[in-house]
């Protein structure tokens, strides 16, 4: 036999974890021991007076203290920028305490349901209906999930994402990866007519249909989009499609704990219960008017602070391929939310060591318009030993004998740099997570969602709309030619005709 084997290795415990969750166990999320073993962590030890120009200083955030109080009692009461359409936009903020047992059970019936009769899932999505999924599944499932059998994934589908990008040769390759396979789709739109989405679900539902027929694809299709209203809505109950809702005061970025987020999760396998469980324990701890045990508050005076002396850019790496995906789901919440009236800063996300090897020049001496936001995973499901080798040719003998593991020198990927890029004058800060699990993500996540919310009142405009994004919108529907759209693609010609056509052509 030729093949490799995983001596001395053990199991994989990510894997273990996926087949209990399988069997039905969940995290004793309502024990006390348990909630004080998973408390987040915000260091600050490298956040304030940074050398050189454009340091953070203590006095900058408390400075800010009395505006961001003001803020919150605004934004928990209602008031201030925050509508939609004329609706108020902060449905999110009560949304755990709202969420009723009966209602995650509802969901489970649903998606296990369904689960035993495929063995594909296609979750179809943009944005906020896509990425707070996404972020979770992988933060909490095997790399390379879809590759496990069905007994290692826990008894979950493989887990497929579309409708969020409107790249051919993408699409055309996942559907070869569901092909000869029983597959089941969940649309999420509250609309119907968002393009990238709905081209996705048109080519799966009719690819559903001819297969299968209509009747029998509809049992293999779960809709989430409007309660009363929209082409998606009206399509549900002509097909006889089971759906679920978007609702109306939750915007989609700040909507992974709505079904929009859970019918997906609970499709994985993710313990949704303890997922509603973090939000409804970080929502208690936001509450709080001591900003210093506030996490979201003082999160939002660092960003706001290190705006205010020049900070453009937030570089948020992590140092778990778990947490990168979390830093993928503040890509948007924070540029969207943040983006208005020239105001914000970028969020980059980053992988370390990987981007260190990148781009980590650039952080240590390049302009010093950077905030750094380290999410660090202190926890790992799996320990991974670092042998002794003979020649020792690599010089990396001393880390067996010191008892150093491949966990340990990972932990100081994020220390490390932070300490150098401090020195560097870039200031930053650290998210300590301390395991992965659901209770933690949903923690993760309201924590930062209070601070956005936070942050828009600290900006002067409204977090809870993105205006610009229509931008592209309308110049898309113009060049593709969609009906109502002529005098854009009109002016639009006009425009371009009076534009030079710079092309190199190499």
């Amino acid at each position: 036999m030729d093949e490799m084997h995983l001596t001395g290795m053990g199991a994989n415990e990510t894997v273990e974890k996926q087949k209990n969750r399988g069997r039905g166990e969940r995290s004793p999320h309502d024990s006390k021991a348990f909630r004080e073993a998973n408390r987040l962590a915000l260091d600050l030890t490298y956040t304030f007076e940074a050398p050189g120009e454009g340091s953070i200083a203590r006095k900058d955030v408390e400075a800010l203290i009395d505006p961001i109080l003001k803020a919150k009692g605004m934004l928990e009461r209602g008031e201030g920028d925050i509508r939609d359409g004329g609706l108020v936009m902060t449905g999110w903020q009560e949304k755990p305490e709202r969420i009723e047992p009966a209602h995650l059970r509802d969901i489970r019936s649903a998606t296990e349901a369904l689960s035993r009769e495929i063995d594909a899932f296609v979750s179809i999505g943009i944005g906020g209906s896509y990425l707070g999924i996404e972020s979770t599944v992988r933060a909490l499932t095997h790399t390379h999930f879809n590759q496990l059998s069905r007994e290692e994934r826990g008894g979950a589908p493989e887990i497929y994402f579309l409708g969020q990008n409107m790249d051919p040769d993408y699409f055309r390759d996942t559907l070869d990866m569901l092909r000869h396979k029983r597959v089941g789709l969940n649309v999420i739109s509250k609309s119907g007519t968002t393009t990238e989405t709905a081209i996705a679900f048109r080519i799966l539902q009719q690819l559903l249909e001819d297969s299968l027929g209509e009747e029998q694809a509809a049992r293999r299709i779960l809709v989430t989009t409007d309660r009363n209203r929209g082409a998606l809505r009206e399509l549900a109950d002509r097909k006889g499609y089971r759906s679920f809702v978007v609702p109306d005061d939750i915007g989609g970025r700040f909507s992974v704990l709505s079904d929009v987020g859970l019918v997906g999760l609970a499709m994985a396998n993710i313990d949704i219960e303890a997922f509603v469980a973090g939000f409804r324990n970080m929502q208690e701890v936001c509450a709080s008017d001591d900003f210093w045990k506030n996490p979201s508050l003082v999160h939002a005076a660092v960003r706001h602070a290190a705006w205010n002396k020049g900070k453009k850019v937030e570089v948020v790496a992590a140092n778990a391929l778990a947490l990168f995906y979390v830093a993928r789901w503040m890509e948007q919440l924070f540029p969207e939310s943040e983006g208005h009236k020239g105001h914000g800063m970028w969020v980059s996300p980053s992988l370390y060591s990987e981007k260190l090897h990148a781009n980590g020049q650039m952080v240590q001496q390049g302009e010093r318009n950077i905030l750094e936001t380290f999410l660090l995973l202190a926890e790992h499901d799996n320990r991974v030993e670092i042998p002794r080798e003979e020649t020792n040719l690599d010089g990396l003998n001393f880390l067996p004998d010191s008892g150093v593991d491949m966990n340990l020198v990972n932990r100081k990927v994020v220390e490390g740099p932070a300490y150098a890029h401090y020195l560097g004058g870039v200031p930053n800060m650290t998210l300590e997570v301390p395991r992965r699990n659901a209770y933690n993500l949903g923690q993760v996540y309201y924590m930062m969602e209070k601070s956005v919310a936070v942050s828009g009142y600290l900006f002067g405009h409204n977090p809870f709309v993105q205006p610009g994004v229509e931008a592209y919108k309308q110049a898309m529907f113009a060049l593709i030619g969609k009906p109502g759209f002529e005098d854009k693609a009109a002016k639009m010609e006009e425009n371009l005709s009076k534009m030079e056509r710079i092309r190199i052509h190499a």
